[in-house]
């Protein structure tokens, strides 16, 4: 049985590989040699008389992380984990080294004593975090690691009184992502382009607690899709059924070649009217070039924004903890926004099919 960090029940001083450690004979009560001669016999007179072997006192249980205090920095990823976290609970990068002992983390002194002479993965010891960037393969089942820096050092500055770890810590949700945009853009000066930007505009934008340009974005394409619904009912339609009537045809029966033929003959013989069939057109193509706009311009308009969200924490914050909860309360997403928009775009897509 391996003593080490066991304490001797005479000097309470826990053992080392080097102690010279004996034991009783009758419980197996381990003690320091000096201690048991000093005693002279062993001190566990009642196991002996109950026929009871000694055992070790059963370690202590882990402290409960969700309730303490968030102030350990990854050197990895530069996330702020729980004081006692002994991995980062984002990329699973070492905190301090050894794990404690506690009784139910379902890690022992035995395990650790033979690990260090182990093959990584061996013996039923899970193998150590991959290097950054870095993942397993193989048919082992280890799941490739997930680096939330993207490859980038976190302590490398993206701006003044900011770094890249300071930023991830803002971003939160796919951080490695925006990571390694962000340091294509502010070093090699290379934009990528945003495809989800791109197909909700200011939506992303409130999603990404971007909440100016996300609400005038927003605005300007309900309005612009407003516009153009009103257009189309009450002055695209009419012109068609206009179109149909003055050449004889009949719009339940109109085929689109008919439809076509007809409609270019009335706006050759109606110039003024040719201005008002295509507004609804131009209300759309305004729309594109507000999706096109926010999907070339989303990455680098959210990297400012952060660079500006952290300068302005660490310059209000007096504590590392009046940080960590400034970067929880303003970073992120907010997936409450992605609902009500949901719900806003289905109510503006079928409630008027009923009423108009």
């Amino acid at each position: 049985m391996d003593y080490k960090g066991i304490k001797c029940p005479v000097c309470e001083k826990p053992f080392t590989e080097n102690d010279d450690i004996v034991v009783c004979p009758t419980c197996g009560a381990p003690y320091h040699r000096a201690c048991y001669m000093e005693k002279g016999a062993c001190i566990f007179t009642d196991l002996h008389e109950a026929g009871k072997d000694w055992a070790p006192p059963p370690p202590p249980n882990a402290p409960d992380v969700s309730s303490e205090i968030k102030d350990k920095e990854c050197p990895n990823c530069g996330t702020l984990n729980a004081h006692s976290a002994l991995f980062c609970s984002i990329c699973n990068a070492s905190l301090t080294g050894t794990p404690e002992t506690h009784r139910n983390s379902g890690y022992s002194t035995q395990q650790a004593g033979g690990a260090q002479n182990r093959a990584p993965g061996a013996g039923g010891y899970p193998p150590p975090p991959p290097p950054v960037g870095g993942a397993y393969r193989g048919f082992g089942g280890m799941p490739v690691a997930f680096d939330p820096m993207g490859g980038v050092n976190p302590g490398e500055p993206i701006a003044e009184n900011a770094t890249y770890g300071d930023v991830s810590k803002l971003v939160q949700q796919n951080s490695g992502y925006y990571m390694a945009v962000f340091k294509n853009m502010n070093t090699y000066k290379r934009g990528k382009f945003n495809f989800s930007a791109f197909l909700f505009s200011g939506g992303w934008f409130l999603y990404r607690k971007q909440y100016k340009p996300g609400i005038l974005l927003t605005a300007a394409m309900l309005l612009l899709y407003i516009g153009s619904m009103l257009l189309s009912y009450f002055a695209l339609n009419p012109i068609m059924l206009t179109a149909l009537d003055t050449a004889g045809i009949s719009y339940s029966d109109a085929t689109y070649l008919q439809l076509m033929s007809a409609l270019t003959q009335y706006l050759s013989d109606n110039p003024a009217q040719y201005v008002l069939f295509c507004l609804p057109l131009l209300l759309y193509a305004l729309m594109l070039s507000i999706m096109v706009f926010s999907g070339i311009r989303a990455n680098r308009m959210y990297m400012k924004h952060c660079i500006r969200t952290v300068q302005e924490i660490k310059r209000t914050s007096h504590s590392e903890d009046d940080a960590a909860a400034a970067y929880s309360a303003r970073g992120g997403v907010n997936t409450a926004v992605a609902f009500c928009l949901l719900g806003c775009y289905l109510v503006t897509r079928w409630i008027p099919l009923f009423f108009l």
